[in-house]
């Protein structure tokens, strides 16, 4: 039984709407040249109408880091169907991540964004707690991998340290890593000529530093290749 009401149905399909578009313009013309103007032209609906979506144009920043990081999500899900051991399901995740800024390169560069004052003032208080449950969500997923690990005796947590904070070190390390060679200009002094491989070395040397087994030197790094071969038969 089809519980949602078609008039349900038409606004979210009209908020995906107004989504996309705003991707758009900012794919082709920057931030700076989103309004809420511009999308109600583009979509050709009222601009009262867009303002039903999104009280602001920080609103739909907020509402387009949602909607790209639940497909994150979606990939980090398959990450973790992978056949194998916890190593090979968490160096699966990082190349969910890689694709996934590699998929949506102008929404990533968002992810920062939308987490400063400016925006977060700005936007409603229910987008702003749809992104942290986002972000709770992509926490979870790797700290269920860490605990599989301890659990199926291939990690010992280093003395002192929590299962979430050598998560959030983990990911905190993947962003960062992606989040630079993503700003042209930024960092001129080191750009790594192959950003995906090196990605996947850095994963490595840390996981390898933590004692995560089986160590990259045993396994050749037969888990970025069948990460790779994973998410292809998916696609």
């Amino acid at each position: 039984m089809n519980t949602i009401s078609r008039r349900q149905r038409e606004f979210e399909q009209r908020e995906l709407l107004f989504l996309e578009t705003a991707s758009e313009i900012i794919r082709n013309e920057g931030v700076s040249a989103l309004t809420m103007d511009k999308i109600a032209e583009l979509t050709e609906y009222a601009k009262g109408t867009v303002y039903k979506h999104f009280c602001s144009k920080e609103d739909i920043l907020c509402g387009l880091c949602v909607e790209r990081l639940s497909k994150g999500i979606e990939m980090f899900g398959h990450a973790i169907q992978i056949e194998g051991h916890s190593r090979r399901k968490i160096v699966a995740v990082g190349v969910a991540y890689q694709l996934f800024t590699n998929q949506y390169p102008e929404e990533f560069d968002l992810l920062i964004a939308a987490r400063t004052n400016n925006i977060q003032e700005k936007a409603s208080p229910e987008r702003i707690e749809q992104l942290e449950n986002i972000d709770c969500a992509c926490q979870q997923v790797i700290d269920a991998l860490i605990e599989q690990a301890v659990n199926d005796g291939d990690l010992t947590l280093p003395h002192n340290m929590q299962t979430n904070e050598l998560g959030f070190g983990l990911w905190a390390s993947c962003f960062g890593l992606l989040a630079l060679s993503q700003a042209q200009g930024l960092v001129s002094s080191f750009r790594p000529d192959n950003v995906n491989h090196f990605l996947v070395s850095h994963m490595n040397c840390l996981l390898d530093g933590y004692g995560w087994h089986p160590l990259s030197h045993n396994n050749k790094n037969d888990d970025y290749s069948a990460a790779l071969q994973h998410f292809d038969a998916l696609m």
